[in-house]
C-alpha cells in the first residue's frame, strides 16, 4: 500500500522532472530544482533504526530478529568492535569501510575474514522489503551510545531481562540526548530465561516503572531463540516470529509518527521554496511596454510596506492598500482582469491570485512578493513572443503555482479582511453605545 509521503513524494518527483525537461532559461528554476531533489531525497531517506546497550545484552540477536531470523550473519557481525548497518539492496552483499569512508566489498571467495581486516564500520545490504524504508544500525558496546545518537531516528536499548535496567543501563542511556526519547523503545531481551508468564509480566511491568517518560515502549522478547515459531506476517509479506512481529509494530508506530512530521515538513518547504522561485520568475520576459506599470507598483507597495513597518498605518489598512493598488495595476498591465461588483468583462478570465495559509500573520512584505508574482503573469505575455517559448514559460509557472500552493489564496485573505472589518465596526458601535 503506497502511504501518503509516498505519494507526495512522487508528486515532487513528477514537478521536478518536469522543470528540467521544460526549455526556459530561467535563473529561478536551477535553484527550485535542486531544492526540490533534496526535500525528495529526504522523504525517500530510510529511517535509521539505532540499536543500543551493553556487552551481550542481545543487540545483534535482536536485529536478526526483526530482519527474519537467520538473514544476518551472526557468525561474522556478533562481535565485532565496529559498527554493523543493514541497508537494501536487489542482492546480498558484505562491505567494510575503511578510515576514509571508502567501501570495500568482503565476501567474496578471495577476500580475507572481517576479523583479519582493519574497518571502521561494516555494511550489509539484504533484499529485503522492509530494508527499502529502514536501515538497522547494529552498535558496538566498546563505544559511548552517545556518538550514534545522532543517527538515529528510532533508538533502541537493549538489556537482558533477567537483569534489566541495571545501573550501568542508566548511567549510558542518561548520555544519549532527551530528544531521542519521545521515539526510543527499550527492548528486554532473554524472555525464555522466564518458566512462565507471570513472571514475565512481572519483569515488565517493573521496567516499566523504572523507565517511565525515557522511552515511548517497553518490549520483552526472546531474540535468541532459534526454535521460535514463524507465526506472524510482516507489512511486506515476510514470515516473522510473534516477538519480530511485536518489536516491528512497535518501529512502525514511531516511524508513522516521523514520516507524518516529514511530510509536514517537505509540505511547507516546498511550499516556501516554490513561492521564492516564484517571485523570481520571469524578470527577463517582461514587456517593454509593461515594465513602467511594474515600477509604479513596486514603489507603491514599497511605501506601503514601508508605512506598515513604521506603525503608520495598521496591518488590515496596509493590506487592502496594497490589494488596491494591485487591483489598479493588473487592470493596466490587462484590462479587464480584475471582476469586481461594479464591472464585469465575460470575454476575460478572472484572476485568481494566491492563498497563503493563516493570511492573518503572513508579513506585508511577503503579500507584496506574492501579489508581483500574479503581476509578473500579466507582463509578460507578447504577441511577438513565439507559441513555443510561451507555452515552455507558461508551463514552467503553473508547475510553480502548483508546488507553492497559491491557488485560491485571495479567498482567504478576503475573509480575514472582512472579519477584521466586522470586528473593528462592532467595536466602535459599542463604544458609540
Amino acid at each position: 500500500m503506497t502511504s501518503e509521503w509516498q505519494h507526495y513524494a512522487a508528486a515532487l518527483r513528477a514537478s521536478r522532472e518536469r522543470l528540467q525537461n521544460l526549455r526556459v532559461d530561467d535563473p529561478a528554476l536551477p535553484v527550485c530544482i535542486a531544492g526540490l531533489s533534496r526535500i525528495e531525497s529526504m522523504l525517500r531517506r530510510p529511517l535509521r533504526i539505532v540499536v543500543l546497550g551493553e556487552y551481550n545484552s542481545g543487540k545483534s540477536s535482536l536485529t536478526d530478529l526483526i530482519l527474519g531470523k537467520g538473514l544476518l550473519p551472526i557468525s561474522v557481525v556478533a562481535n565485532t568492535s565496529v559498527p554493523v548497518l543493514v541497508s537494501y539492496a536487489d542482492s546480498a552483499a558484505l562491505f567494510g569501510v575503511d578510515s576514509n569512508g571508502i567501501q570495500i566489498r568482503i565476501d567474496g571467495d578471495e577476500d580475507d575474514a572481517l576479523t583479519d581486516l582493519d574497518f571502521r564500520a561494516v555494511e550489509i545490504r539484504l533484499p529485503l522489503p522492509w530494508l527499502k524504508h529502514h536501515q538497522l544500525l547494529d552498535t558496538p558496546a566498546t563505544q559511548t551510545p552517545a556518538a550514534f545518537a545522532a543517527e538515529a531516528d528510532i533508538a533502541i536499548w537493549c538489556t537482558v531481562a533477567t537483569r534489566a535496567w541495571t545501573e550501568s543501563d542508566r548511567n549510558l542511556w542518561s548520555t544519549v540526548p532527551s530528544r531521542c526519547h519521545r521515539h526510543a523503545l527499550l527492548v528486554a531481551t532473554h524472555k525464555d530465561s522466564f518458566y512462565s508468564d507471570d513472571d514475565c509480566a512481572q519483569v515488565l511491568r517493573r521496567i516499566t516503572s523504572v523507565t517511565r517518560g525515557l522511552f515511548r515502549d517497553v518490549l520483552l522478547v526472546s531474540a535468541a531463540d532459534p526454535n521460535a515459531e514463524t507465526d506472524a506476517a510482516g507489512d511486506t509479506g515476510e514470515t516473522l516470529t510473534s516477538d519480530a512481529a511485536t518489536v516491528r509494530a512497535a518501529i512502525e508506530t514511531s516511524a508513522q509518527a516521523i514520516r507524518e512530521r516529514r511530510l509536514a515538513k517537505a509540505r511547507r518547504v516546498t511550499r516556501r521554496l516554490a513561492r521564492l522561485a516564484l517571485h523570481e520568475f520571469g524578470q527577463n520576459a517582461v514587456r517593454p511596454e509593461a515594465a513602467a506599470a511594474l515600477s509604479k507598483w513596486d514603489a507603491v507597495s514599497d511605501q506601503l510596506i514601508d508605512d506598515h513597518n513604521a506603525t503608520r498605518l495598521s496591518l488590515d489598512h496596509a493590506l487592502e492598500s496594497l490589494l488596491h493598488a494591485f487591483a489598479h495595476t493588473a487592470e493596466v498591465l490587462r484590462p479587464g482582469v480584475i471582476r469586481g461588483p461594479a464591472r464585469q468583462t465575460p470575454s476575460s478570465t478572472p484572476l485568481h491570485a494566491p492563498e497563503p495559509a493563516q493570511i492573518a500573520t503572513q508579513r506585508a512584505s511577503v503579500l507584496k512578493s506574492d501579489l508581483t508574482a500574479v503581476l509578473r503573469i500579466l507582463a509578460t505575455s507578447s504577441r511577438y513572443e513565439s507559441p513555443d517559448a510561451r507555452e515552455q514559460r507558461e508551463a514552467a509557472r503553473a508547475t510553480l503555482l502548483t508546488l507553492a500552493d497559491l491557488d485560491g489564496a485571495f479567498v482567504d485573505l478576503g475573509r480575514w479582511l472582512a472579519s477584521h472589518k466586522l470586528a473593528i465596526s462592532t467595536s466602535r458601535a459599542q463604544a458609540n453605545v
